[in-house]
């Protein structure tokens, strides 16, 4: 994917902010990113473990007197299950562009997740890290999110955050019923709308899509007009 430029001293982020006293995202930026790592591990140690079993409601169609044992939400164990894959890749171990119909059956791994970007951090420190839980994954990437602030390739580290943590949010039925925000094009007047699990907001009016990192600049936007 061929990134769009970035104005010299501006936040690769949200594309708005000055970088301040980090080279390529400002202060603000990060901290997002602290929080969606918090949030991320709020949903998948407290929330989510509590919803692998579907409410009543939202089981189907059921036969007669099975309704008192409701299938398991395969979703929810994939995203809490170590073992499942982070995305779909090649032969090569490259990941595989998702089309827009594969978009509602892709369920990242949320400890895998985690334990692959602390591990590509350590990587690019050139040091070992704590792990083997969830909580030390996720602490490891917290503790380093400041240095990942001063790496060009900052804006891959939030769009991989942004993505995990609308899915776990929405795996938890937790995603805003309210808009958003207003589209980012300029000549729409539209609102954007969360699309549910795997699936990227969307505005209601041009249809243009909001995913990773789009999703970030969207909180931004609406963050600069408060």
């Amino acid at each position: 994917m061929t990134a769009e430029p970035v104005a010299l001293g501006k936040c690769r982020v949200c594309r708005r902010a000055d970088t301040s006293s980090v080279a390529y995202s400002c202060n603000d930026c990060v901290n997002k990113l602290i929080e969606l790592v918090r949030g991320v591990v709020h949903y998948a140690t407290v929330v989510l473990p509590d919803s692998v079993e579907p409410v009543r409601g939202q089981t189907g169609r059921m036969s007669p007197g099975y309704g008192s044992t409701p299938p398991l939400r395969l979703d929810v164990v994939a995203a809490l299950d170590p073992r499942s894959l982070p995305g779909d890749v090649d032969e090569h171990g490259d990941a595989i562009t998702r089309r827009p119909d594969d978009l509602a059956s892709w369920v990242r791994s949320i400890p895998r997740s985690l334990s692959s970007l602390a591990d590509s951090i350590a990587g690019e420190r050139d040091e070992s890290r704590p792990g083997g839980t969830i909580a030390a994954d996720a602490g490891y990437i917290r503790r380093n999110l400041w240095w990942v602030g001063a790496q060009p390739w900052v804006d891959d580290v939030a769009e991989d955050l942004a993505e995990l943590h609308h899915m776990a949010r929405s795996l938890a039925n937790d995603a805003p019923q309210k808009a958003l925000g207003a589209c980012l094009n300029v000549t729409c007047d539209g609102r954007v709308f969360w699309g549910g699990v795997g699936r990227p907001a969307q505005c209601e009016a041009c249809k243009r899509t909001y995913d990773g990192l789009d999703l970030v600049r969207l909180e931004a936007a609406q963050g600069a007009t408060a």
